[in-house]
């Protein structure tokens, strides 16, 4: 302090610091500018849809929060306009969370031909949308190990899981489903979260975790205290979000539901590593199939840390519960509001399964209940964009635009599943859509892309290319499991007077089945 003041007392002093203030401030606006300015500048010549905040929302936030209300009530209008308007191209959006370039599927085989896969960085923007520092999914994204695990070893042990699958399923249908011959008019929210939850474990621990109810009591509530937490910070600044967090009940129930998933997996977890570190001996003949064992198997270094083990096993509670109990409960929804296509289900489900059992071979032969899945899906998705990546170096398209490090990019899934270009009769409901263009074609490879788990520039639900979802053939032989259950065992029907499935609840970019829908299920006697 004191030679501060000497500096100050001392005209050449004060001409320093004058000059170093000049200086701090020249270097502040030219970081600010170079961060937040330039990359506005270089994006402005891209069409903007929705409300526009203009470029000082870049620097001051000016119009931002109005940009953010407007995608929130009206993301779906915004994006299929947009889409229809830019068609081929690509437009800019604001949402609740950042802006995003919108890229036309037309951009598909440019970007698997010319851009790497390490510039498509799925973690970083994940992370900002869900505030991976405070809700602990940092852990997670530090690695690529829930990726490999899910491109593997789950997809190649697929033949393994379909009986127990099967068995968990009709475990939880017969406790949640009255026994007798009445009709059970029941929350299908609850039903099918409750299904999906026990089959998901039963895939990620084996059958004890999977009828523990505090574990799935946090399986099923995650995903939404996840949501919670990141929203509610998303209106701080973020240097108040490291203070604010801790007070937040939100963020304390996710700290409970990860004290109950080292509580649920950590002996399991430990018993594994102890028999890896003796070669696998396993007494009982063949190693278990399940994400415990290919978690232990894939983890290196800080992976193989207990509580790193533990966050991983909730992520995957994250990444795969709600997304199939929704496709699950559409699909429901969709088969009460169109009864003519039950009986045909039943008929190939009740054939497939007499001829081949519950096994790998009749989930792949179920093309009708397949092609049921993916209209339901087509027309009811679980969020509005897909294939959302944050840029790692800048990227040049052959038309000339270039996209500069940083920009986050998506994919219009939905409005891409209502264009007339790869849909007749985009609007209407076909359960067999998929089924009849199968039949339609001699081309074995034309014939397997009509699959549910199927990619391409008509189907980005599940993204596209190297990056798309890599659990998406476990989660399609999952819901074929549970709903082929249901429709052998039961006939289902909206409560007396309805007839129109419920309209869906959109939350700027995610979408929801209605979670009051009840649906009366009547046991079958044959």
């Amino acid at each position: 302090m004191e030679g501060l003041e000497v500096l100050l007392r001392n005209p050449a002093g004060r001409e320093q610091t004058r000059g170093l203030a000049v200086v701090v401030i020249t270097l502040t606006v030219l970081y600010w500018s170079y961060a937040y300015l330039l990359p506005s500048l270089r994006l402005s010549k891209i069409p903007k849809a929705g409300k526009d905040p203009g470029f000082l929302a870049s620097l001051f936030g000016i119009g931002l929060a109005e940009a953010k209300r407007d995608f929130k009530k009206n993301g779906l209008r915004i994006l299929n306009e947009a889409y229809l308007k830019n068609k081929g191209s690509m437009f800019r959006v604001q949402t609740l969370n950042e802006e995003r370039v919108v890229l036309s599927p037309s951009y598909i085989e440019e970007i698997n031909k010319n851009v790497p896969e390490g510039v498509l960085n799925v973690t970083d923007g994940l992370s900002e949308r869900l505030m991976g520092p405070f809700t602990n999914l940092d852990v997670v994204f530090n690695s690529d190990m829930h990726i490999e695990v899910c491109r593997s070893p789950l997809t190649q042990n697929l033949p393994k899981l379909i009986a127990p699958l099967r068995e968990e399923a009709e475990y939880w249908l017969e406790r949640r489903i009255p026994g007798d011959d009445a009709e059970s008019e029941l929350n299908v929210h609850e039903l099918i979260v409750r299904v999906i939850s026990g089959t998901a474990t039963r895939m990620l621990s084996g059958p004890e975790a999977s009828r523990d109810p505090e574990w799935l009591e946090t399986a099923a509530l995650y995903s939404y205290d996840v949501v919670v937490v990141a929203q509610t910070l998303r209106h701080f600044h973020p240097l108040l979000r490291p203070f604010i967090a801790p007070f937040l009940d939100s963020k304390k129930k996710l700290d409970k539901h990860l004290g109950v998933a080292k509580k649920t997996f950590r002996g399991l977890f430990i018993q594994r590593m102890e028999q890896q570190d003796r070669g696998w001996d396993f007494a009982a003949g063949e190693k278990p199939a399940d994400m415990v064992q290919w978690m232990v198997e894939a983890a290196k270094g800080s992976d193989r840390d207990l509580d790193v083990l533990a966050m991983n096993m909730l992520f995957m509670t994250l990444a795969g519960v709600h997304t199939s109990a929704n496709t699950t409960m559409h699909a429901l929804f969709d088969l009460c509001a169109h009864p003519q296509f039950a009986q045909p289900l039943r008929d190939e489900i009740q054939e497939v399964t007499d001829q081949d059992g519950w096994t790998m071979a009749a989930m792949s032969r179920l093309k009708k209940l397949d092609s049921f899945i993916k209209e339901s899906q087509r027309l009811n998705q679980t969020v509005l964009m897909t294939f959302n990546r944050k840029l790692a170096k800048s990227v040049e398209f052959a038309d000339g635009t270039v996209l500069p490090r940083g920009t986050c990019i998506t994919m219009p899934s939905v409005a891409v599943s209502r264009d007339p270009t790869y849909f007749e009769n985009p609007d209407e409901f076909d359960g067999f859509r998929f089924y009849d263009k199968r039949s339609a074609t001699a081309s074995k490879s034309e014939a397997n892309r009509q699959s549910f788990a199927a990619i391409g520039p008509d189907n980005l639900a599940f993204g596209f290319g190297k990056t798309a979802c890599p659990g998406r053939f476990f989660a399609g032989t999952q819901i074929k499991v549970v709903l082929a259950s249901i429709i052998l065992r039961y006939d289902v029907s909206f409560p007396k007077g309805q007839t129109k499935r419920p309209e869906n609840i959109y939350k700027g970019g995610l979408i929801q089945p209605d979670p009051r829908q009840k649906i009366v299920f009547k046991r079958r006697v044959e």
